[in-house]
């Protein structure tokens, strides 16, 4: 197990999520660990214009990945792209073009007109539609005694919120469910699937060109129209921010809810303290449950001079794996790091969100939708147990449950 490869997507299904135990070995005796490429033929990126050519330094110490994440003049997250894949030509211009490969002086420009959106004043206005988004997707299933709880309740939230704050007509709302769950599965399907990654970026595309012709109140508008000191983003860059914003919102809320309930049941003791109480305990168990079972596993970082980690020297262009479930679990931030506790003191400190210059934007809106959700949950169908054993996604880069039947009492009176 200590040499297994992190390019194998049938890990985190064989142990229903990351592998924890290799990297506490890893974090021990060998923090700066080189993972190599996989071998040939073993592994399809299924990801269009990509390959896994090269290997990997994994980082599995809370203080390297937080110090790796906030240097991006040393460790770039444009240079190769943000995510582990190798992408060549118009694959890898498209990923430099996203909010997260974006250069540094880019990348502040985009968050200066960006960032107002997530301010919270303007999330508080927007929480009562949340609030109501939440009750609807909890009335369609609270009387029917039992559901599909990723596809029925988890997946939902994300996607209704996600399409109001970027302004997609109501009418497309079921094609953004659909592109935005496969895309979360690419590495799980066939060579036969439809490139869902393009397709979405097309519809981007196509409303950010409608947003330009008629501007409105929405994100997608604020991206298309805006202007920092007197420059505006390309059509690469507005529709890349619309995909990396469908697949980050969507996936961290979706399977961070699935994680909840799996842990819930797994912990009956702390569930019964949370139902006590949803509004003393249910937000520090979100942080909690977020630090212990990250939904995204890694990002990446390129190397762009010579350099040491931990004592591990890093030549320039070595690709560089920030583990979250690793540096999560580590016990020099962590007391009892494996102990899932949702009164633990410092759970927030978790980096499932990431840290630095590219801390996940939407951070503050995911818990609000977790919160909003969860608190249905608990107090409307509160024994809610799993009933069939839940099935992960093969991948590299999600911790995802990918289907989890529960059974619940019926509500007597859906509100």
């Amino acid at each position: 197990m200590s040499e297994a490869n992190l390019m194998n997507v049938d890990l985190i299904p064989s142990l229903k999520g990351p592998p924890d135990a290799m990297f506490a070995q890893w974090r021990e005796q060998d923090p700066v660990h080189w993972n190599p490429p996989p071998s040939p033929g073993s592994y399809d990126s299924r990801q269009p214009g990509s390959s896994v050519e090269k290997g990997f330094w994994v980082l599995t110490r809370y203080a390297d990945v937080s110090e790796v994440s906030r240097d991006q003049k040393r460790f770039s997250s444009h240079e190769g792209g943000p995510v582990i894949w190798d992408f060549n030509g118009e694959a890898l211009e498209r990923q430099r073009a996203s909010l997260m490969g974006m250069p540094p002086e880019r990348h502040m420009q985009f968050k200066r007109l960006i960032v107002p959106a997530f301010a919270p004043r303007m999330l508080e206005a927007f929480e009562p539609a949340v609030a109501a988004a939440a009750r609807e997707i909890v009335d369609a299933v609270a009387p029917r005694g039992g559901c599909e709880f990723i596809m029925d309740v988890a997946s939902r939230l994300p996607v209704y919120t996600f399409c109001s704050i970027l302004g997609v007509p109501a009418e497309d709302r079921d094609l953004i469910f659909r592109l935005g769950n496969a895309i979360a599965d690419v590495e799980g399907q066939g060579a036969e699937q439809p490139e869902h990654f393009t397709e979405l970026f097309a519809y981007a595309d196509k409303l950010g060109e409608a947003k330009r012709r008629n501007p409105d109140a929405s994100m997608m508008s604020m991206a298309v129209n805006g202007t920092v000191d007197g420059d505006g983003l390309s059509r690469d860059e507005v529709a890349m921010f619309f995909v990396v914003m469908s697949i980050a919102g969507h996936e961290t809320t979706r399977t961070t809810a699935a994680h909840f309930i799996r842990l819930m049941n797994e912990h009956p003791d702390q569930y019964a303290m949370i139902r006590s109480d949803p509004g003393k305990y249910l937000p520090n168990a979100i942080d909690e449950v977020l630090r212990f079972a990250p939904p995204v596993i890694n990002f990446r970082r390129t190397a762009m001079l010579d350099a040491e980690l931990g004592g591990t020297p890093i030549r320039k262009g070595d690709k560089i794996y920030l583990s979250y479930p690793a540096a999560n679990r580590d016990p020099a931030v962590f007391e009892d790091p494996d102990r899932f506790d949702i009164l633990r003191p410092n759970a927030q400190r978790h980096l499932s969100f990431g840290v630095g210059p590219h801390m996940c934007l939407g951070a503050r809106l995911a818990r609000t939708q977790l919160l909003l959700l969860l608190e249905q949950i608990v107090t409307r169908i509160p024994d809610i147990r799993i009933s069939a054993e839940p099935v992960y996604l093969p991948s590299i880069w999600f911790n995802a449950i990918m289907k989890m039947p529960v059974e619940f009492t019926p509500e007597r009176h859906s509100r």
